[in-house]
């Protein structure tokens, strides 16, 4: 297989994708330069540092957001290297530590957590041996973070990443820093630690890291992709199109196809064309065909909350992006609990149902009560909750009746839309929450309540607290434990597997047979976003498998109105998304101004301008 010539190495070396061939004997013959950018043999070389290995003395660091994942399945053995020895750190957590390499004598300076599910950075700060070091794991942003005064080492992440850090122990200077593609170099942090070599990062390119003859297996670790580059080889199948598979436990879209002999047609070897497959939102909506394959292989639920969280929790809330992951994070801990909790999010986000799952996940059997407060009418909100006696008023029912916070009694009572409450009940339900007795409407004999308290609304309550139409006291009592469920326009990545389940769930539900959506009508729903949240979303699809009577849904099945959007001009448009980020930040941070202010780079002059503009305020 006579591939690598000047004038092919030329010509590929322009492709937009990355190109790699192998020959019958399984050697690399082509590795073009896209190739290289994607598996990281090339990379930033604006740090440097030259090849070694870590040596007595040296302080390393690492930032490794799944212990036991992409660093070379690090262990607690490879831990007590750097005087780590601690048996609660295991596969999965997150870890961010600091120490002295093969000094058992120096103590180590490290945080771990075994299930951190939140979007907020975790980061460990110290002023270790003189050098100002800080490592965080930013799961929002997949981003791992490694300074030494003030000198950054980042890596951005799909999956799992075990970044790390050594400083020369003699020298003080950065004698090593991982990039994009260790895996490809063999440089995970456990592999080190246990005193593998590493490779020089320098100036220029031709730092010894050459892939051309040597085997593919070499450079790609053993899997799914190097057994279908060898069936391919050996004659056993044929061409692959738009396929995702795994490099170095990185996601690739994969293209291969064989090259054949002229004379006999015999297989004389494969080309891989790759392209970068981390931008799994994009590829939900550009490649329909691939969705299903990329939900089902890399963003599977991967719950780690605890030995006892159960495996069938929350399978309502669909997906496991940081966003939703948090919320899932979230309930489960306010499961574990007997806090009051709040719930917020617009309407149709799924709050009730979130706040349902939190009791059935405590457990113990009690009753679960929902009581819608913006369908009580204010004259009975009292009676409503708390019952009354028999001639408590006119109308009254001579046996009385016990109310909603009675019938909750050993159980949960969920106050939805609370924020309806009137003040002047707001004063007995903070009487009820804090000394958990209620009084039934003319009677003055307590009545004790075992009551867990769960409310959600869609409103600001902090900002109704400075209206005057919200007690201050009765929010910091609800507040203990808030939950905040983000709307479908904010995790676009968790749309198509909520689509596919409420699709599944409602063919069933209405006896209509299975039913699969068109690629057109697929875009169409992942292209909208959904104002009306999960709710509306439910609606759409009821409604297309009911005017569809073959098992393909098209786009004219689907009843959104996306048309005025072609009218908008730039300038609207733009209003349109300050106002969205505007909102979204002052629902992020409950209406306290100085911290959006802060986040969005706004004066406070401007802030108010804008926040005035788009009646925020």
């Amino acid at each position: 297989m006579e591939l690598n010539t000047n004038t092919i190495v030329h010509m590929v070396n322009d492709f937009s994708r990355g190109l790699i061939g192998v020959d019958v004997q399984g050697k690399i013959s082509i590795y073009n330069r896209k190739a290289r950018e994607i598996t990281g043999i090339d990379f930033d070389r604006s740090n440097t540092h030259g090849a070694g290995t870590l040596r007595d003395g040296d302080i390393v660091i690492i930032a490794d957001n799944s212990v036991g994942g992409d660093d070379g399945d690090l262990s607690a053995e490879d831990l007590q290297l750097l005087n780590i020895h601690d048996k609660n750190i295991g596969r999965g957590g997150v870890l961010l530590c600091v120490g002295v390499y093969r000094n058992s004598r120096m103590e180590p300076v490290y945080k771990y957590m075994p299930s951190h599910q939140l979007r907020r950075p975790i980061v460990l700060e110290t002023n270790y041996l003189g050098f100002r070091i800080r490592a965080a794991v930013d799961p929002a942003e997949r981003r791992a973070s490694i300074s030494v005064n003030d000198r950054e080492f980042v890596m951005n992440y799909f999956s799992t990443v075990g970044h790390m850090v050594a400083i020369d122990g003699s020298t003080g200077a950065i004698k090593f820093f991982q990039m994009q593609g260790y895996s490809v170099r063999k440089e995970d942090a456990a592999y080190l630690l246990r005193g593998k070599a590493f490779l020089a990062k320098e100036s220029e390119p031709g730092d010894g890291f050459s892939v051309i003859g040597r085997p593919l297996s070499d450079i790609f670790e053993e899997g799914e992709l190097t057994e279908r580059v060898f069936r391919i080889l050996w004659g056993e199948e044929d061409s692959v199109d738009d396929a995702i598979y795994e490099i170095n436990r990185r996601p690739v879209i994969c293209s291969l196809f064989p090259v054949r002999k002229e004379e006999d047609g015999t297989v004389d070897g494969v080309f891989l064309m790759i392209q970068n497959a981390t931008r799994m939102e994009a590829l939900l909506e550009d490649r329909n065909r691939l969705a299903e394959e990329v939900e089902r292989k890399y963003n599977a639920p991967r719950p780690a909350y605890g030995k006892n969280y159960p495996q069938d929790a929350f399978k309502g809330f669909v997906g496991s992006g940081p966003l939703i992951s948090e919320v899932k994070y979230l309930a489960y801990k306010a499961s574990r609990t007997k806090f009051n909790v709040i719930i917020t999010g617009e309407s149709g986000t799924g709050k009730s149902q979130l706040a349902r799952e939190i009791h059935d996940l405590r457990g113990g059997g009690g009753p679960f009560v929902e009581v819608n407060c913006n369908a009580i009418a204010p004259t009975l909100f009292e009676s409503e909750l708390f019952g009354y006696v028999g001639g408590a008023f006119t109308g009254a029912s001579t046996g009385g009746k016990a109310g909603y916070f009675e019938a909750a009694n050993g159980g949960t009572i969920f106050l939805d839309e609370i924020g309806e409450i009137p003040l002047a009940i707001q004063v007995k339900l903070l009487h009820v929450l804090q000394n958990k007795t209620i009084y039934r409407v003319g009677s003055s004999r307590p009545l004790k309540v075992d009551v867990r308290v769960i409310a959600a609304t869609n409103r600001n309550l902090k900002e109704e607290v400075e209206k005057g139409t919200f007690r201050q006291d009765l929010y910091y009592r609800i507040n203990v434990f808030p939950i905040h469920i983000p709307p479908l326009r904010e995790r676009k990545p968790d749309l198509y597997p909520l689509i596919n389940q409420i699709l599944q769930r409602a063919c069933a539900e209405y006896d209509v047979g299975a039913k699969q959506f068109s690629g057109e009508a697929l875009r169409r729903l992942l292209s909208y976003d959904w104002p009306g949240n999960v709710r509306e979303l439910e609606n759409v699809i009821e409604r297309a498998i009911t005017l569809c009577d073959s098992e393909l849904i098209y786009s004219e099945h689907i009843d959104i109105d996306m048309d005025p959007v072609k009218n908008v001009t730039l300038k609207d448009r733009l209003a349109a998304e300050e106002c969205r980020i505007l909102r979204a930040a002052l629902q992020k941070y409950n209406g306290d101004k100085r911290q959006v202010m802060e986040e969005l780079g706004l004066s406070k002059s401007v802030f108010y301008e804008k926040c005035k503009k788009h009646g925020l305020l």
